[in-house]
């Protein structure tokens, strides 16, 4: 009898503090918010480092690094919208990064609602896959992350981290991201991890740490803020000001409110189609008894849009392969859709493995197409040339040799039509641009592999930007003889 008795309070008392942590969650936040200070907008400025996540020169390397010389996030959380200016340089000495900056570049990245965009002067340009990402990063803030746990039913449960006595708030938003907010002693936000499901890498865990927290005008916002991504730096910050409830206003642009996920075509040559995005192209290529598909970019949106009109411009055939020119996740991140679809994955040899690896990875935070298709995915590497040929055309599929921008980046040819197809080695300016005073060494590269191996090209495809001939490209890198 009594041994029984005692097995009921043992167990009663190792449930008990989970039972009374869940039910004392809304007491929790209520003091958080308190001692932090309640915020209906926030801005914030600093410099540091930001990494561009998922741009990394091969599998498996860090985040290229960029000097972040200011960094201003304003956010209004009531209409949930925040804008990031930031301006930036090279931060690593060696051009081996996603985008080669010369001198300062400017960002402006918004959101507001379920509309991204970013602007470029005057021009608002949408940003339609980049909403998610950017709701993210608004609501892991120090009092963002409050008001969401308040909204989502939030759990509270003791924990011990380094030997520090914490309380990890957890919740999840249904269907993009699922969060443990750690508030240390002091009620303040101290670590936030979250996860979402990446269209790339499956579910992936963001690490930001908020420390060293001063008063501004009596809200307390932290003057160091880290971030890790996927296990990389993502984010270095000193924060040298804040602003709470400073009036903040991102209206959506008109354009941006009514930008879709479209596709418009163009057709360079027969059977070839130039598949356009807003930002990021694929090209469809005509076999005998099959297609070929150049690129698989960004998310399942665009994806599932890209096979939309494949599907109506050669409706009885199916897409046997689709070409990867890249791992950047940009590029790579509608490969999903199209392993659900049967296609088989072309990429070079570097990024075999990762794909492998990467696209059988748990997807549940957000489960996508591929996660709901129960499909493995089918990769096939090249190392410096593959050529896929019928009665119909060829495609020669080449490495592009030593470019900085990916150890792994591959392009095609097509002979017959004289037509190259590569991505992020050269991104035609603007009509009437003049050239660059200094030459991309992306660009440098990608004519010196051209010219290495003898292409007679009169026309570049590229995956950004518009169809040209190759004597732009010999202009933007100098080449006037």
């Amino acid at each position: 009898m009594w041994k029984k008795l005692l097995f009921v309070l043992v167990v009663f008392g190792l449930i008990m503090p989970r039972l009374s942590a869940g039910q004392d969650a809304k007491t929790v936040l209520a003091g958080v918010a308190k001692t932090m200070g309640d915020v209906k907008s926030l801005q914030y400025t600093g410099s540091g480092s930001i990494f561009a996540f998922g741009q990394s020169p091969a599998p498996g390397a860090p985040w290229p690094r960029y000097n972040a010389k200011s960094f201003t996030r304003t956010i209004n959380y009531d209409t949930v919208s925040m804008r990031d200016d930031i301006i930036r340089t090279q931060g690593d000495q060696s051009p081996r990064s996603a985008v080669f900056v010369i001198g300062e570049q400017r960002q402006l990245l918004m959101v507001s609602g379920t509309h991204a965009w970013n602007q470029v002067g005057e021009a608002f340009n949408p940003a339609l896959a980049a909403v998610d990402d950017r709701l993210h990063q608004l609501w892991i803030t120090p009092h963002g992350v409050i008001k969401a746990a308040m909204a989502h039913n939030a759990t509270a449960q003791a924990r011990t981290e380094g030997g520090k006595k914490l309380t990890a708030i957890s919740f999840v938003v249904p269907g993009k991201l699922k969060v443990n907010a750690l508030v240390n002693e002091g009620n303040l936000v101290e670590k936030v991890e979250s996860w979402v499901t990446n269209p790339v890498v499956g579910d992936v865990l963001t690490e930001t740490t908020y420390t060293d927290y001063k008063a501004f005008d009596g809200v307390q916002f932290p003057t160091k803020i880290t971030q890790k991504q996927g296990g990389f730096p993502s984010l270095e910050l000193t924060v040298s000001d804040a602003k709470p409830n400073a009036p903040v206003d991102i209206k959506v642009p008109d354009n941006v409110s009514q930008a879709t996920v479209q596709v418009k075509t163009e057709k360079p040559a027969e059977g070839v189609w130039y598949l356009i995005g807003g930002t990021h192209h694929s090209v469809l290529i005509e076999m005998k008894d099959h297609l070929v598909v150049i690129e698989g970019p960004q998310n399942d949106a665009r994806a599932t849009a890209v096979i939309a009109e494949v599907k109506k411009l050669v409706p009885n055939k199916p897409i046997k392969y689709v070409v990867n020119s890249h791992h950047h996740f940009d590029h790579a991140g509608g490969l999903g859709p199209f392993v659900a679809e049967g296609a088989t994955i072309i990429t070079h040899d570097v990024n075999k493995a990762f794909f492998e690896q990467s696209l059988a990875a748990p997807r549940t935070v957000n489960p996508d197409k591929l996660a709901q298709s129960g499909k493995k995915a089918t990769v096939e590497g090249i190392k410096d040339k593959r050529v896929l040929s019928d009665d119909t055309r060829t495609v020669e599929l080449y490495h592009i040799q030593g470019n900085p921008h990916h150890d792994g980046l591959i392009m095609a040819y097509l002979p017959k039509e004289k037509l190259l197809v590569e991505a992020d080695a050269y991104t035609p300016a603007p009509l009437n641009t003049p050239p660059p005073a200094q030459p991309n060494p992306f660009s440098v590269n990608l004519y010196d592999n051209i010219e290495r191996l003898k292409l007679a090209v009169d026309k570049i495809l590229p995956l950004h930007g518009r169809i040209v001939p190759l004597d732009e490209l010999r202009k933007a890198i100098g080449k006037t003889s």
